[in-house]
C-alpha cells in the first residue's frame, strides 16, 4: 500500500514537472517572438530613417544644383524655362544642366525640380495676387522612391541676384559653329603615341577683348580619356597666355558632339585684329611618347575653303613627339567649333 502511494506521488511529480515545463516553453517563446518582432520594427524604422535622410541630401544638392545653374547665366538657363515642367539636374560636361528626359536612378531614389512663378505686390512682397517677378521663381525640388510611393520635398525661392548687382556679363565675341563633322581629325590625347595637341587659329576683332571662357565642340569616343584642359596662345607654340580649368573627359558626351565650357581664373587679355590660338592639352600630355595619355576625344570639324571668319586654321600635332617647337601640321581649309566670350 506504502508502496502504491509512493509510486502515485512520484509520477505526479514527474507530471507537474513536465506542465511547468511546458508553461515556461510557452512563456520563454512569447518573448523570443516579442523580442524578434521589436527587432523587425526597429531594423524597419532605421531603414526608413536612412532613406528619409539619403532622400533630403539628395533634395538638398539639388537645390544647390539649381543655384550653380543660375549663377552662371539667369538669361540662358532659368528664363527659358517653362514653369510647371519637370526637370531632371544632371551633370554634363563637368557642369550642372536642367534636362527633361529621365537620367537613370541614384541608388533606387529619382530626383526632379519644378519651378513656379513668382507674383509681387505694390509693397514688392511675395503675394498670391499681383505682378509677376520675371526675377524670381519658386523652386520645388522633389525625390521619391519606394513601392508604394515616398517622397521628400523641399521648397525655396531662387533670384536673378546678380542684375541688380550690375555682374559681369559675357558675350559670345569669335566663334564658328558650322564644324558638324564628327571624326577623329587629330588623334588626341594620342593614346599614348605622343602625337601632340589640335589647336584653333582665330583673329581679334576691332577691339581689344577680355576672354573668360571659350567653348570647344567636343566628342568623347572611348569610356575614359585623359582630362583635358585648354590655353590661349600668341602662337600654336608660343608663351601660355591664359590656362582654363581641367575638364573631367567622362563627364563630355559619347553619344553627340556638344558644347564643352572651358574657363579662364582670370580673363586673358587679347589685342585688338591680332592672331591667337585656343590649343587642346590633356594629362598626362599628349606631346609624349609613353606618356600615359588615354583614348581619343574627336573635335568638331568642317572643312572650309575659305575660312569663315578672319585668321582661322584649325592645326594637329602641335609639339608631337616632346618637340615643344613643333607648330604641327596646318589645315588651312579646315575649323575646328569654338566659340570665344569677352567678359564686359
Amino acid at each position: 500500500m506504502i508502496q502504491n502511494s509512493k509510486f502515485k506521488i512520484q509520477n505526479f511529480l514527474e507530471g507537474f514537472g513536465l506542465v511547468e515545463i511546458i508553461i515556461v516553453t510557452a512563456i520563454v517563446t512569447t518573448a523570443l517572438v516579442g523580442f524578434l518582432q521589436t527587432e523587425v520594427l526597429s531594423i524597419k524604422l532605421l531603414r526608413n530613417e536612412r532613406q528619409n535622410l539619403e532622400a533630403t541630401l539628395l533634395a538638398q544638392e539639388t537645390i544647390e544644383a539649381v543655384r550653380s545653374i543660375r549663377d552662371a547665366s539667369w538669361t540662358n538657363n532659368i528664363s527659358p524655362l517653362i514653369n510647371g515642367t519637370t526637370y531632371y539636374p544632371i551633370i554634363q560636361n563637368n557642369k550642372w544642366v536642367l534636362t527633361t528626359t529621365p537620367p537613370p536612378l541614384i541608388n533606387g531614389y529619382t530626383r526632379l525640380v519644378i519651378l513656379g512663378e513668382v507674383r509681387r505686390n505694390v509693397l514688392d512682397q511675395i503675394s498670391p495676387t499681383g505682378t509677376v517677378d520675371a526675377g524670381t521663381r519658386l523652386v520645388t525640388s522633389r525625390v521619391t522612391w519606394g513601392s508604394p510611393a515616398k517622397q521628400i520635398e523641399l521648397v525655396t525661392y531662387l533670384t536673378n541676384f546678380q542684375e541688380p548687382l550690375g555682374g559681369p556679363t559675357e558675350t559670345k565675341t569669335i566663334f564658328y559653329e558650322g564644324a558638324i563633322t564628327d571624326s577623329d581629325l587629330a588623334n588626341f590625347p594620342s593614346n599614348n603615341s605622343g602625337n601632340g595637341d589640335p589647336a584653333q587659329g582665330l583673329t581679334t576683332l576691332a577691339s581689344p577683348i577680355s576672354v573668360s571662357k571659350v567653348e570647344l565642340f567636343l566628342k568623347r569616343t572611348t569610356a575614359s580619356p585623359s582630362n583635358i584642359f585648354a590655353e590661349l596662345r600668341a602662337s600654336p607654340v608660343s608663351a601660355v597666355l591664359g590656362v582654363s580649368n581641367i575638364i573631367t573627359s567622362t563627364t563630355i558626351s559619347n553619344s553627340a558632339l556638344t558644347w564643352v565650357e572651358f574657363r579662364f581664373l582670370t580673363p586673358v587679355a587679347l589685342s585688338a585684329l591680332t592672331k591667337y590660338y585656343i590649343r587642346l592639352r590633356s594629362v598626362p600630355s599628349s606631346n609624349d611618347a609613353f606618356s600615359g595619355s588615354v583614348g581619343t576625344i574627336n573635335w568638331g570639324y568642317l572643312q572650309t575653303p575659305p575660312s569663315p571668319y578672319l585668321g582661322g586654321e584649325a592645326r594637329r600635332y602641335v609639339g608631337r613627339l616632346s618637340n615643344p617647337g613643333d607648330t604641327g601640321q596646318a589645315l588651312d581649309q579646315y575649323d575646328y567649333g569654338f566659340r570665344v566670350y569677352a567678359a564686359q
